[in-house]
């Protein structure tokens, strides 16, 4: 049953994250051994995936003699145990070994499939766990090495005894339109790392102590100095770079001249509903959107679709 009506690249993993076996002392032991034991392998933060771009399982005897680093449990398909491992060396070393399966770039790989798919869950989940043992290794409290328990969902300080789980950063995009207007424009922004002439949504990180409208009008006013009277809630998608949460809202302004915050973004416009069809169908050079894989793409649709 989908749970949304918005279905967003790097959403919808199927695995059942099994919570209560992580604390299975074999989980990380007998567990992964079995022959329906499978895993995902990361190297240089990118992950193996077969010709056609879904994830290159491994059995656990192919496994057996590689340099595996940091290895976690993602959880069971079926009754069968997934995990998610690195490789100690870079992504170039390991050359052909895995041919015809090679190692990519997350965003690489939803953009070959070109639409969401269940193993782009799967990869944000792998994704952002092992990223945050890499960033995590050492204790926030008194900077002794940790240690991974809970099949990876937890850092063990055995010095302090302090415990570290798992971060996700939650960041507000929206699609802005102006107050009483009928939704006929839509406010779009550019970044300065983007290149010539695409577009896209606004967004920003989320601030302690806000709610999600709170951030949306913030981020607004901050980024264009437009005033917000009113937001709703779309649709999220889990973005592992390293590991964020996007919020995916539609944002009404108040009628008032964009001031772009040119420290945060380079410019930001009004496009009209015709400008977006045809930048979607790449008939515009001059006006890029996103394309089918960020969450910015999945809220242009949404107001396309609006009759």
């Amino acid at each position: 049953m989908a749970l949304s009506t918005v279905t967003t690249a790097f959403s919808g993993n199927p695995l059942n994250r099994a919570d209560h076996l992580r604390n299975d002392a074999e989980i990380l032991g007998d567990w992964a051994r079995r022959d329906d034991a499978r895993f995902v392998l990361f190297a240089d933060d990118r992950v193996l995936t077969d010709e056609f771009g879904d994830i290159a399982w491994m059995t656990p005897g192919r496994c057996r003699f590689l340099p595996l680093g940091t290895t976690i449990f993602l959880g069971l398909e079926g009754d069968a145990p997934r995990y998610a491992a690195t490789l100690d060396g870079s992504a170039e070393e390991f050359g052909d070994m895995f041919a015809p399966a090679k190692f990519r770039e997350g965003r690489a790989v939803a953009m070959k499939f070109g639409h969401a798919h269940p193993s782009l869950g799967i990869v944000a989940q792998a994704k952002s766990m092992l990223a945050w043992h890499k960033s995590h290794l050492f204790c926030a409290k008194c900077g002794h090495q940790s240690e991974l328990v809970k099949a990876g969902y937890e850092r063990k300080c055995p010095s302090c005894g302090a415990s570290h789980f798992p971060r996700t950063d939650p960041v507000v995009i929206m699609l802005a339109f102006p107050e009483g207007g009928n939704n006929e424009r839509a406010l779009v922004g550019r970044g300065y790392h983007l290149p010539p002439g695409i577009y896209s949504a606004l967004a920003g990180f989320m601030e302690p102590g806000e709610t999600i409208e709170e951030a949306v009008a913030r981020e607004l006013m901050e980024e264009t100095g437009l005033k917000a009277t009113k937001v709703e809630y779309k649709a999220s998608q889990p973005w592992p770079w390293p590991s964020t949460l996007m919020i995916g809202c539609f944002a009404w302004v108040e009628d008032g001249e964009i001031t772009p915050d040119t420290t945060e973004i380079e410019d930001a416009r009004w496009v009209t509903r015709e400008e977006a069809r045809r930048a979607v169908a790449g008939e515009t050079p001059n006006l890029i959107l996103p394309p089918s894989l960020a969450i910015a793409h999945n809220l242009l649709e949404l107001w396309l679709a609006e009759e």
